[in-house]
């Protein structure tokens, strides 16, 4: 074979191997039974790769110097989308071109050096009007080779025919340009060798792939937490497409054989179905964490973009053992449960044993530490306390890894109140990774918390954006319409997570603390004792009943619940806020401040919410609100409040 004006015997693209000289096709090391004229045809395509070869071109080639029906090259055509694995509906290499002939694309390798020949785009081509079955016998008569010598009624006609549909063709498919993907969603890779030991490579590699693409600027990549729950083997790209309003997705194959890794992966446009770029990437084992930075630069150079400086991707190489505990790490945080954060946290803390200057692995436990103290599984002078020194050890090793970034303005907000280094950790971290939802999440808490609100809730609706279908996400745009006292606003945001998820509890019960700002509390309380066996018994929820029946003044309700969270709080951690705004509900407000100071001694984080949060209204009359407030540093002033 001549490919590129390089002679060849062998070559591979995505899953498949060709051996010219044996004339073999294999499939993730799987030898095809395919005919040899079918064989022929491939090579001739492949040599051909990324130009539109008419169906005379072909019939020269692979049947030469020989009389044959057109029918034949439909029917190894059929042959060939058969072996390959596609239809010609939804090809994968194989592009009917209407009228004209066919176009292969891939992105091909050659095995003894790796060097991959770049595929070209076929966006808008349409493969609905080729017939690749076998046609009807009488209409075989009239096609094939004998139609070009012995049919001659029509001929000028014909020749007018396609001379315009020629000139349409190539201004629909050459002279328009191509459109830019400006957006994608990562879907996990599906593992060709599933094991339970191995599950979290399907996750681990596609959210660090997920974490190189998120540093480009001109590119929107869709969260994980929304990506990931589209998966298998049949993929509809048109639904995930509008789902998720992205224009592509990428998803791939691991495949492990020996010592070697192999990730076959395709861009797929949302629009047609049709697959804008494909290859396959394999290194040993060794180098698994090589693999997610080749894709992920193979992709950014498919959509001519370049990774900044800042966004590199060539730091050193963790052994592969390291690398396993990482994704392990990441995988299980991911999960958003107290015990995927310990067992991420145990992961984290192995990988640094084995290497301890792997920044990404610091970077995670700071994370996970983070989470513990924010989803009040533990106290925050222990979440955040040790947080802190990891996410700086990150930056001392890699002072580019958004991560850490994000980690210490973390910190920085919740637990040290330095408002300016918060902010500035923020932006820095989103300067790196533009397209981390998560980060752009933070930030928006933070700047509601310094009344920005504007501000605020255009970084919640980029958050959403990143990540569509993610409930927190959603949460984020309706608190900031909470925390300005836009009540409606705010309670048409909460209501979408219940439209989602039935059996959110955290849904009912933000819908809860609306309903208790515009006074409905049946309604409150109603919805609280919904959330709060779906939420696990979290004593947020228990808090803010006490205070929806401290409202309506059933006051033996109300002491009842803040004797229970008293109780609680000697075993367990239970911010001292939640039981200072129950006192506030029950008007008792030196006990209120009581609590309100250990919520500050023990760096209760709701208290970075002092100046905003409605469920401390109650005592935004009393000059030791406003003392406390000045004392955190947070902005003052009257709320806006508009009419309701």
């Amino acid at each position: 074979m001549v490919i590129d004006g390089r002679e060849s015997e062998a070559i591979s693209f995505a899953e498949f191997d060709l051996d010219a000289s044996r004339r073999r096709l294999s499939r993730n090391g799987e030898a095809l039974a395919i005919n040899a004229k079918t064989f022929d045809l491939l090579t001739f395509l492949i040599e051909n790769n990324g130009r539109v070869v008419s169906k005379d071109e072909i019939l020269d080639a692979v049947w030469p110097d020989q009389f044959v029906e057109e029918a034949n090259l439909s029917v190894q055509i059929s042959a060939l989308r058969k072996a390959l694995g596609e239809k010609k509906e939804t090809p994968r290499f194989l592009i009917t071109i209407p009228g004209k002939g066919y176009k292969f694309v891939a992105g091909l390798h050659w095995p003894q050096d790796d060097l991959i020949i770049e595929t070209h785009k076929y966006e808008r081509i349409v493969v609905h009007e080729e017939v690749d079955e076998a046609p009807d016998p009488h209409i075989a008569m009239l096609s094939g080779k004998n139609s070009r010598y012995g049919i001659s009624v029509g001929l000028l006609a014909g020749l007018l025919l396609l001379s315009v549909a020629g000139l349409v063709w190539y201004r629909y498919y050459f002279a328009a340009p191509a459109a830019e993907v400006k957006s994608l969603a990562v879907l996990p890779f599906a593992n060709q060798n599933p094991a339970p030991e191995t599950e979290y490579l399907s996750e681990g590699l596609a959210e660090s792939v997920i974490g190189s693409l998120s540093r480009l600027p001109g590119l929107r990549v869709i969260s994980r937490n929304s990506a990931f729950r589209y998966g298998g083997n049949e993929i509809d790209a048109k639904r995930i497409g509008g789902e998720l309003g992205v224009q592509a997705i990428l998803t791939g194959r691991i495949t492990q054989i020996g010592d070697a890794v192999s990730i076959s992966t395709e861009l797929i446009s949302t629009v047609d179905d049709s697959v804008i770029w494909a290859d396959r990437f394999t290194r040993p084992a060794a180098d698994m964490e090589r693999l997610q930075a080749d894709v992920a630069r193979a992709i950014s150079q498919k959509l001519q973009l370049k990774l900044s400086g800042s966004a590199r991707v060539d730091r050193a190489a963790a052994s592969p053992e390291v690398y396993q505990l990482y994704l392990l790490g990441r995988y299980h945080i991911g999960k958003l449960t107290d015990d995927g954060f310990y067992k991420g946290r145990d992961h984290f803390q192995k990988a640094i044993e084995k290497d301890p200057d792997y920044a990404p692995a610091y970077a995670g436990l700071a994370e996970t530490y983070n989470r513990l103290s924010a989803f009040n599984v533990v106290p925050p002078n222990e979440g955040y306390m040790k947080a802190r020194p990891l996410a700086i050890r990150a930056l001392s090793l890699d002072d580019q890894l958004a991560e850490a970034h994000a980690a210490l303005g973390t910190v920085n907000h919740f637990y040290d109140w330095d408002w300016a280094s918060a902010e500035a950790e923020f932006k820095r971290a989103i300067e790196i990774s533009p397209n981390n939802s998560d980060t752009r999440l933070l930030y928006g808490y933070h700047l509601a918390s310094m009344r920005r609100f504007d501000e605020a809730q255009a970084e919640m609706k980029l958050a959403q954006e990143l990540d569509p279908l993610s409930l927190e996400k959603i949460v984020g745009v309706g608190d900031v319409f909470y925390f300005r006292h836009r009540f409606d606003d705010a309670l048409a945001q909460y209501e979408k997570i219940i439209d989602m998820d039935a059996n959110s509890g955290f849904g009912h019960w933000a819908v809860g603390n609306v309903y208790v700002q515009k006074a409905m509390y049946a309604e409150a309380v109603e919805k609280y004792k919904k959330a709060i066996p779906l939420s696990g018994n979290s004593p947020d929820e228990s808090a803010t009943l006490a205070y929806a029946y401290a409202l309506m003044g059933n006051r033996r309700e109300a002491m009842k619940i803040v004797e229970e969270l008293k109780k609680r709080s000697e075993l367990a951690h239970v911010p001292p806020s939640i039981i200072a705004f129950v006192y506030a509900g029950l008007d008792e407000k030196d006990e209120a401040f009581l609590w309100l100071e250990k919520a500050y001694e023990r760096r209760d984080f709701l208290i970075g919410t002092l100046n905003v949060e409605p469920l401390f209204d109650k005592l935004r009359d009393d000059p030791r609100l406003d003392d406390m407030v000045r004392r955190v540093g947070l902005p003052l002033g009257n709320l806006q409040v508009p009419n309701q």
